[in-house]
């Protein structure tokens, strides 16, 4: 648990092959189940502080015990955070995530403790998000999600539903 932002609740994976990605977490590790959303609509997004283009991706998400997975396969040759990271790496740990009741509050500590923002957005329909870089070379970026009750309602049904999975249905739609 961080004494600033509390516990890290995702790991999110960035992937060339989202198809492949599931296979991988949900038959050679047995978590999930994971629920898909085909082309995340965004409202808007912030880059370095230039607005850009909302980016183009496909997201799934699934929980390993309470620790939830969040691939995220970017389309196209976007400049967003994630097409970036895919592009410069080819893929792996990009961010980890922490769900704030009080998200203005975090996205002001975050700043006050010296993390720079690389960048912002809202899903339509659903939570604003700020991604900080690490200040240490290698290290993934830190998320700080609004964890708004909409939000918390779909996060606890794709963890309810990883409780007791028996490995049927291991992709589901959102």
């Amino acid at each position: 648990m961080s004494r600033l932002f509390g516990p890290a609740t995702q790991n999110g994976i960035v992937v060339a092959d989202l198809d492949a990605a599931l296979a991988y977490w949900t038959g050679s590790l047995g978590a999930g189940p994971f629920f898909r959303t085909n082309n995340l609509p965004n409202e808007y997004f912030f880059q370095r502080g230039r607005e850009l283009p909302p980016p183009e991706m496909s997201i799934a998400i699934g929980n390993w015990g309470d620790l939830q997975i969040e691939l995220i396969c970017p389309h196209g040759d976007g400049e967003s955070t994630w097409h970036q990271f895919l592009k410069t790496t080819g893929g792996g740990l990009h961010h980890i995530s922490v769900w704030s009741p009080t998200y203005d509050a975090h996205v002001q500590q975050a700043r006050e403790a010296g993390l720079e923002m690389e960048c912002h957005g809202k899903v339509r329909n659903g939570p604003r998000y700020s991604y900080f870089y690490a200040d240490a070379p290698g290290q993934p970026l830190l998320e700080i999600a609004d964890y708004t009750p909409a939000l918390a309602a779909l996060f606890g049904h794709v963890r309810d539903a990883a409780r007791n999975w028996d490995g049927a249905d291991p992709v589901r739609s959102t």
